[in-house]
């Protein structure tokens, strides 16, 4: 059990070091993350805005179209209206002049609206970009930020990985689940050393008779509050 111990004491050791590594990174893996998102919705607004704008232009295009006829068959009925014999004739153009007159009028104000629409549109698309653009900007620069810390640990990481693998492969699998799953919920520590008298993760008291125990290192004696592994400092 002493070799268990002492295997576990290393392990600590280095997942602690393991965790000041990582720490080293701060938020920037986050700070990426929320980067990339930005980009994505940036970059979907654009789509959207400019799928929005073709949609515009096409009816902008019909209204334009609609506004030249309707020109033309009010100038064709203003210079026919004179020369009509009948009444009903002239009812027919009449009711015509003011058919076109309205079509007129509606697709005037249909394009005014559109470019208005269109106006709009195109300074959200250039804010959109221009967001967008300094969103990539920064996410390049936390990026090769990020690079520049991994490539400074990244050799001590895999030492630590390795030594790490080496060390878990050795231990009783029974150990190694323990101490995994207090690591997980004890804030990255599973082994406690014996400090004054007392548990140095939750500072407990320990029993002077479990006291003794431990400092034997020949069993596997458990923090009686935390679970943690306690080992003699």
């Amino acid at each position: 059990m002493l070799e268990d111990l002492q295997l576990l004491v290393r392990l600590q050791e280095i997942d602690n070091q393991l965790m000041e590594l990582e720490l080293e990174k701060g938020d920037l893996p986050e700070q990426i993350n929320a980067l990339a998102r930005e980009i994505d919705k940036h970059t979907s607004t654009i789509v959207l805005t400019e799928h929005n704008l073709s949609d515009l232009g096409a009816g902008k295009k019909q209204h334009e179209v609609n506004l030249e006829a309707a020109r033309e068959r009010l100038k064709k009925s203003q210079n026919t209206i004179y020369a009509v014999k009948t009444t009903r004739e002239y009812d027919a153009i009449s009711i015509e002049i003011e058919q076109a007159k309205h079509t007129i009028v509606e697709s005037e104000k249909q394009l005014t609206d559109l470019q208005s629409r269109e106006s709009d549109a195109h300074k959200n698309l250039a804010n959109a970009k221009s967001k967008l653009s300094a969103f990539k900007e920064e996410h390049d620069e936390k990026q090769e930020e990020m690079r520049e810390r991994l490539q400074s640990s990244e050799g001590e990481e895999l030492k630590l990985q390795h030594e790490r693998e080496k060390i878990v492969v050795r231990l009783k699998r029974p150990v190694f689940a323990h101490y995994d799953r207090i690591r997980k919920i004890r804030d990255g520590v599973g082994v406690s050393h014996l400090s004054d008298g007392a548990c140095s993760y939750c500072c407990s008291r320990v029993p002077p008779q479990r006291q003794s125990e431990v400092k034997r290192m020949d069993d596997l004696i458990l923090c009686e509050v935390c679970g943690c592994i306690l080992v003699a400092s």
